[in-house]
């Protein structure tokens, strides 16, 4: 995973992985393409996943405070 500036966590959708981060407000902020920068945010986890149509959260193992959140598929 990337050096990311805040809590990693993984979005899973249909087609593709992205690597994403929670900011310590709350947002949660996914990279869209690393290559040029170009990233989605939204106001939490859930609103970042609903925004994607769906998908799958994925925390850290290593986090203690992991956890899943937003639309399954």
């Amino acid at each position: 995973m990337i050096n990311l500036p805040g809590r990693p966590f993984r979005l899973h959708l249909p087609h593709q992985v992205l690597a994403c981060f929670l900011l310590p407000d709350g947002w949660a902020v996914a990279i869209d393409d690393p290559e040029y920068g170009l990233t989605s945010a939204a106001p939490d986890p859930a609103e970042l996943v609903r925004g994607y149509g769906g998908g799958r959260l994925e925390w850290p193992e290593h986090d203690p405070t992991h956890q899943q959140g937003g639309q399954h598929t």
